[in-house]
């Protein structure tokens, strides 16, 4: 009996103990839950979609706890850059695909290749452009999460008012600045095209896919100079020039569409799901136009996730995420929510995508058509830089500063200069 006591007691003691170190989720407390950071930009409807799926996730996976962290768009590169510099990196994040070559030549991010093919689900259906971004000498850094294109938004009740036919829109470069003039009304602050011409990479950005329509392009195809700087350079710079000349756009800040004050803007698919419920006026979606010369093309944006980690628990634990997060099944949730486009065949021809895409959102589907289309900006380490300088010689141009030619000129030596 004595024995039987003994034993009960003992018992009672390791329960006790189990119980002070397992805490009420299963979390050992000699084994503290990790602590993730996640840094991105996105904000608005995209914000809230990615905090939302990160919540579900810290849900069901207890050991880990993930912070979202929202970081300006201007902001996320400076200060990405400030932690590589001082050794205290985010554990990962996502980023605009046009910074990826700068970022995987910093040593910080983490090899992916290895773990992507051992991954217990195959991953082999990622679009070979996309993933061409993340790969520098044979290695991948990244994964595609999101990408995107440009094409017209058209302002419907707007159209409708000036006499135009919504459902024709405009096809062509001639087209697009008559309907432009047409759809105007200073006395009303309506105009008919908007422009992005604030400095930075939002004009480049917009600047690129006229520059591609006219059949030019930014840099040589080895990377190693300018060749914005050529006639069609000079026409798609003219084209704008003409625009702001003829009325059909008042220089301004950007946002002008989303007001009600735009017949015409050119911009991303994502702001078709961010628009969907919050404009108050019929709007509809079209192919951008491009010269009656010239060739279809749109600029293809979109975000790349990397992991920064440094050591092989937290690293385990951000990979697990970012498998979780770029999988068929939440890939979809998220481009349903957010009007992403998709990165995997397995999204884009799941019934499911389908299916919301044509019954559900069919603004959609000029972005859908177009991709074929779209280009990747120069993957170079000095894009950020050259995108600073090339942009800030246009606006000198659209706002009379300068001619053209002086503009494509200057920028070509400042881009040439950058690039040595």
């Amino acid at each position: 009996m004595k024995r039987r006591l003994t034993l009960i007691s003992t018992l009672s003691v390791l329960c006790a103990l189990l119980l002070g170190l397992v805490g009420p989720l299963g979390i050992s407390a000699a084994q503290e839950q990790i602590q993730l950071t996640f840094w991105n930009y996105w904000d608005g409807k995209n914000g809230e979609s990615i905090q939302a799926l990160v919540d579900r996730y810290n849900e069901a996976h207890p050991e880990v706890h993930i912070e979202n962290v929202y970081i300006g768009w201007g902001e996320l590169l400076p200060k990405l850059q400030i932690a590589i510099a001082g050794g205290d990196t985010p554990d990962m994040a996502a980023a605009d695909m046009a910074w990826m070559p700068l970022l995987a030549n910093s040593g910080k991010l983490l090899p992916l290749t290895d773990l992507v093919a051992s991954a217990a689900e195959p991953m082999d259906d990622f679009y070979p452009a996309l993933l061409d971004v993340d790969t520098y000498g044979d290695v991948l850094y990244g994964l595609p999460v999101s990408t995107n294109n440009l094409e017209l938004f058209i302002n419907a009740d707007l159209f409708t008012a000036a006499g135009l036919d919504p459902a024709t829109p405009p096809t062509t470069w001639d087209e697009l600045k008559e309907a432009a003039v047409a759809c105007a009304n200073p006395d009303a602050g309506v105009v008919g095209m908007e422009l992005y011409t604030l400095p930075g990479e939002g004009l480049t950005w917009q600047f690129q896919v006229y520059l591609w329509q006219a059949g030019g392009d930014f840099l040589s195809e080895d990377l190693t100079s300018a060749a914005f700087n050529s006639e069609a350079g000079l026409k798609a710079l003219n084209y704008w020039i003409d625009l702001i000349d003829s009325g059909a756009y008042s220089l301004s800040d950007w946002g002008l569409f989303g007001q009600g004050q735009s017949c015409m803007v050119m911009d991303g698919t994502w702001m078709v799901g961010i628009w969907a419920d919050t404009l108050p006026f019929e709007w509809t979606t079209a192919p951008m136009p491009y010269p009656a010369d010239g060739q279809p093309a749109t600029n293809m944006g979109g975000e790349h996730m990397f992991i920064m980690a440094q050591d092989e628990a937290r690293q385990q634990a951000a990979w697990d995420f970012m498998a979780w997060f770029t999988s068929p099944e939440i890939q979809t949730e998220w481009d349903m929510m957010t009007g992403f486009m998709p990165v995997r065949d397995a999204v884009a021809t799941s019934e499911a995508y389908q299916t919301w895409i044509q019954d559900t959102e069919p603004r959609l589907q000029p972005f859908v058509a177009m991709q074929q289309y779209a280009h990747n900006r120069p993957p170079v380490e000095v894009y950020a830089e050259l995108s600073d300088v090339f942009s800030g010689m246009l606006e000198q141009a659209l706002y009379g500063q300068m001619s053209a030619q002086e503009a494509l000129s200057a920028a070509e030596i400042a881009v040439n200069a950058l690039l040595r």
